[in-house]
């Protein structure tokens, strides 16, 4: 979309009073989410420790707090592309410190979060996400093994991750799959072949085909605005450089923001202030969110007991949770002691 019109503007203040009517978990403000989010505390949290209070609220903001549409709602109303990159940094910054749960992949599955980081331009945790030393993925969906290793082979900038990530993802292209993950891999083959031209037809139809999504849990509001298209972009800007990014065509559809896209790069993705401070009892969560999580971990645990499965590496999500607790325990101490 060339610029945020009001035409869009009103479309999405519709959509998402008509949502909010009919799901708890769309606030129409900060304070109804504040509230929300005191009496969680109150009703779970009011006795914890510390420890299990992070521990609680890791999980309650996974599964059902996390404010993104909040965010995205009132930037995009009030046009103020600061502040809805503020709520893409909030959404990303959530989505990464509750990763731990066990998925039965590798870190394959973390690529979701990857183009999170990548919209809010938190480029330096995506080797947090997706370390080099644990090599291409090999256990998971094939789409999502597909587009994790060409990210990779793009990050690392290997010819070797390079060569075997193409290979893979050629194969999956030659098998029946939903469009809009054959233009993702479309789109990420052409960033490694540097064609500026294909890169940005592959773009423009992975946006236009995002309403067209049906993936459970996904809403109309969701597809109004697509985070995941503008980690893709921001990738390009990453691994091409700016200059070079400049030249492909930006989508068409109304799911891209061109506004945001070109006020993160003349502003360089500025980290800037969270969308929403949590204020006392609950100020733990400004923490929580905002400290820099472990770099994911693989493990075999079947090594020992199951010939099928013994060769499979798996996210060590129960490590990376209790390494995230520690680093909040130790931020909160330093900070404490600091005083």
């Amino acid at each position: 979309m060339a610029k945020l019109t009001e035409k869009y503007q009103r479309a999405y203040q519709r959509e998402y009073a008509k949502e909010a009517d009919q799901n708890a978990r769309v606030w129409m403000d900060t304070d109804d989410y504040l509230a929300e989010c005191l009496d969680t505390q109150t009703q779970c949290h009011k006795d914890a420790s510390l420890q299990e209070q992070i521990r609680l609220w890791l999980f309650v903001l996974r599964i059902n707090h996390n404010p993104d549409l909040l965010g995205f709602k009132t930037a995009i109303l009030a046009n103020d592309m600061a502040l809805l990159h503020a709520a893409l940094r909030q959404s990303a910054m959530i989505k990464h410190t509750t990763l731990g749960v066990d998925s039965g992949c590798d870190h394959s599955i973390n690529i979701w979060t990857t183009l999170d980081i990548l919209a809010a331009g938190l480029f330096a945790r995506v080797p947090l996400l997706l370390p080099e030393k644990w090599g291409l993925s090999d256990n998971g969906h094939p789409v999502t093994i597909a587009i994790a290793n060409l990210v990779m082979a793009l990050w690392y900038k290997r010819t070797d991750f390079a060569a075997e990530a193409s290979k893979r993802a050629q194969k999956v292209l030659a098998t029946k799959q939903a469009a809009s993950d054959m233009c993702i891999l479309r789109y990420l083959m052409a960033l490694l072949e540097e064609d500026v031209t294909e890169a940005g037809v592959q773009l423009d139809l992975y946006c236009k085909s995002v309403p067209k999504l049906r993936d459970a849990g996904l809403i109309k509001l969701n597809k109004m605005f697509w985070p995941y298209a503008h980690g893709l972009y921001n990738l390009a800007s990453v691994v091409w450089g700016s200059e070079k990014a400049s030249t492909m065509s930006k989508p068409e559809a109304d799911c891209f923001l061109d506004d945001l896209a070109e006020w993160q790069i003349k502003h360089n993705y500025h980290p800037g202030a969270l969308f929403f401070e949590y204020p006392q009892p609950i100020d733990v969560i400004n923490t929580l969110i905002s400290c820099t999580p472990p770099e994911c971990v693989l493990h075999q645990p079947y090594l020992e007991t199951d010939k099928k499965y013994r060769e499979k590496r798996y996210l060590h999500s129960e490590m990376f949770e209790q390494q995230m607790i520690a680093i909040v325990l130790n931020e909160i101490a330093s900070k404490t002691h600091g005083t």
